[in-house]
């Protein structure tokens, strides 16, 4: 069938039909497995867009919906969209080059040259790997088609007994006609998505623009209506010290490939395993995910790449000559030139980067450390000497603390205090000096800085050990001082997780949940509620809800939490740019058979319930591995004073 024939829904012509060639294993493979990410399946779409001419990219992404089967993401451009035979011929042909077919790796259209992203043919199979079907709309010169390509159908008409037989498979036309809504132009529905928890708008936006750098004011991506901008990358604002890069490369052969970018570092460890490393581009699209490369440094050197961040441009890896792109668009084959070199460049500057980024947070830290009351009466009056060492390792020791310009610092002190002993400052000069070549030197420095670092952990371990006896108290006396169990919790979050150590107290984000979520309308009794809490770790909020040490946790305060958590994740994306995602707790006396089932369910969705009872088992639990560890330290070392402190703490631990 031609365009011109193409039927209205009004017209007397049967309905126009499609066809897709194609193998299970394609499907699977291309689908399925290779696109899990939402990001990475909206991409391909808007990659068609840029193809096809488009100026604007909408994505729309319900966020007040739960995941039913009603839930869909579309992706609408205003490329120059498709006629019916070009959905036929080109469209629904699986693996098609566009460049070679057209001859051409550039797009000319309304005016625009544009380098092709699209290569491999196989972006339209995308979908698949978040949903089950796949609604393309097409709209050229007036006239339209929709068709949907559904994957359970797909299989049933492949040949699953031999998934490489070649097999035919026809999408079902489910509208068309001259009356569209638009004149030109495609739109992308997904729908049956094999999803469990609704994707935020940050999320998506973070993700496409960190993928595509060709965002511009001539080709704008909106999701729910607000712009994708370059900003929203979030990585290069947020490092300390930054690198940028304009230099060609060689290959074996004297051929020269330009490269440019920036590689960083950021003020805090990058949490975020996609974020991590150094990504690259080329024509404006991602071609290989952030990654270290395989970089190997010393240990300290390893734990500075958990800063580094960055994004490099290399166009010359996507031309026509060079096949050097995985099928997913998502790695390169670095076994072949110049990919090779272009790796070996890259890890070169991770390195440099990375070992400059850690030398300027040393210097800013021991800088800050410089201005604090406790370094100017303690240690500013040492010999040059002994506090050059220490002032070593201030900053080696201090890159992750705040110093408070003017005022007593705890760790200040307690260095000064420790420089006066000669095992500090003999380890420090001892340390300067080993050959790291020899190997039983080196371990016998460790061992004698085990113990420091062992005498010092056993007086938090102490402390621990009183805090556990007053959580004790505060539980035996019921609680019936909101304030006092607040204050407790806020000041001590490892009764709740082992790895809090601190956090912060987030009062704005709990006024929130308590005005939209006021106890009388979520609790038959409203005074089952004793305090909501909303804690800060990291880049995750913590809401947590406290009922009284002689209640029990029962299924309906699991269900009332997680409403407090799927509102906070919605809140917090348009509200702040700090926290990433959401946690819940609900802490009770006991908790039922029903609420336990469900807890067990729900922490997949990190949401908790905790009894008192489990807290103060958990705190206990940690103790004890303080304990077991210092043993071993003990032991290992034949530390009498470290075997004392531990006999001393086993003694207090049974007393009590």
């Amino acid at each position: 069938m031609t365009d011109t024939n193409l039927p209205t829904t009004d017209g007397d012509v049967e309905q126009p039909d499609l066809t897709m060639t194609l193998d299970m294993n394609i499907l699977q493979h291309l689908g399925l497995k290779m696109y899990t990410s939402l990001p990475a399946v909206i991409s391909e779409y808007v990659a068609n867009a840029w193809d096809a001419g488009a100026t604007e990219v909408d994505i729309s992404v319900p966020t007040e919906e739960s995941m039913s089967e009603d839930y869909e993401i579309t992706v609408t451009d205003n490329g120059v969209g498709m006629s019916y035979d070009e959905v036929e011929d080109k469209f629904l042909v699986v693996g098609r080059n566009r460049r070679e077919d057209e001859d051409t790796d550039v797009v000319e259209v309304r005016g625009m040259t544009r380098s092709v992203m699209g290569r491999k043919g196989i972006g339209k199979l995308a979908g698949f790997g978040v949903a089950g079907k796949v609604v393309i709309t097409t709209y050229k010169n007036g006239k339209y088609v929709e068709f949907e390509l559904d994957y359970d159908q797909m299989k049933e008409e492949g040949n699953e007994d031999n998934p490489a037989d070649t097999s035919t498979y026809d999408p079902e036309v489910t509208d068309w006609g001259t009356d569209g809504e638009m004149e030109h132009g495609t739109k992308v529905t997904l729908t049956d998505l094999n999803r469990e928890r609704r994707p935020t708008l940050r999320y998506i936006k973070e993700r496409l623009a960190r993928r595509f750098s060709v965002i511009d004011e001539n080709f704008v991506i909106r999701v729910n209506e607000e712009p994708v901008e370059p900003t929203d990358r979030g990585i290069k604002r947020e490092c300390g010290y930054v690198q940028e890069f304009e230099e060609p490369i060689e290959d074996n052969a004297g051929n020269e490939y330009e490269v440019e970018g920036w590689i960083g570092t950021m003020e805090e460890p990058i949490k975020d395993d996609e974020q991590k490393g150094v990504a690259v581009m080329a024509r404006g699209k991602l071609v290989q995910e952030p990654t270290f490369l395989g970089v190997t440094m010393t240990t300290e050197g390893q734990f500075a790449l958990e800063y580094v961040v960055g994004e490099i441009h290399a166009d010359f890896i996507d031309k026509d000559d060079l096949d050097l792109i995985s099928t997913d668009r998502s790695s390169i084959a670095w076994g072949k030139e110049p990919a090779t070199q272009l790796r070996a460049w890259i890890k070169e500057r991770i390195v440099e980067v990375a070992d400059e980024g850690a030398e300027k947070r040393r210097e800013e830290s021991l800088s800050e450390a410089k201005e604090t009351e406790s370094y100017d009466e303690r240690i500013e009056g040492l010999p040059d000497e002994k506090q050059q060492e220490i002032d070593e390792f201030i900053g080696k020791a201090s890159e992750h603390r705040e110093f408070e310009t003017g005022e007593k610092d705890e760790f200040i002190e307690k260095v000064a205090e420790s420089a006066q002993q000669e095992v500090f400052t003999d380890f420090l000069t001892d340390m300067k000096a080993v050959d790291v070549s020899n190997t039983d030197a080196v371990f016998d420095l460790f061992d004698r800085w085990e113990v420091i670092d062992a005498l010092e952990l056993m007086q938090v371990a102490r402390g621990r050990l009183e805090t556990i006896s007053k959580f004790r108290e505060l539980i035996e006396s019921d609680a019936r001082d909101d304030e006092q169990v607040h204050e407790f919790i806020s000041e001590n979050p490892w009764v709740l997780e082992p790895r809090w150590d601190y956090v912060d107290d987030e009062p704005e984000y709990r006024e929130e949940v308590s005005g939209q979520f006021p106890s009388e309308d979520v609790h038959d009794n409203p005074d089952d509620r004793l305090k909501i809490l909303c804690l800060g770790y990291g880049e995750n909020l913590n809401v947590v809800e406290i009922l009284r040490p002689n209640d029990t946790i029962e299924r309906r305060h699991l269900e009332s939490l997680e409403l407090y958590v799927d509102y906070l994740r919605n809140y917090v994306v348009e509200q702040d740019d700090i926290y990433r995602s959401v946690s819940g707790y609900v802490i009770g006396g006991k908790i039922s058979d029903a609420a336990e089932r469900k807890a067990r369910r729900l922490e997949r969705d990190d949401i908790y319930g905790r009894t008192y009872e489990r807290m103060q088992q958990i705190a206990e639990n940690t103790f004890d591995q303080f304990l077991d560890v210092f043993k071993e330290k003990a032991e290992k070392t034949g530390d009498e004073r470290l075997m004392k402190r531990v006999e001393s703490l086993e003694e207090e631990t049974a007393a009590d």
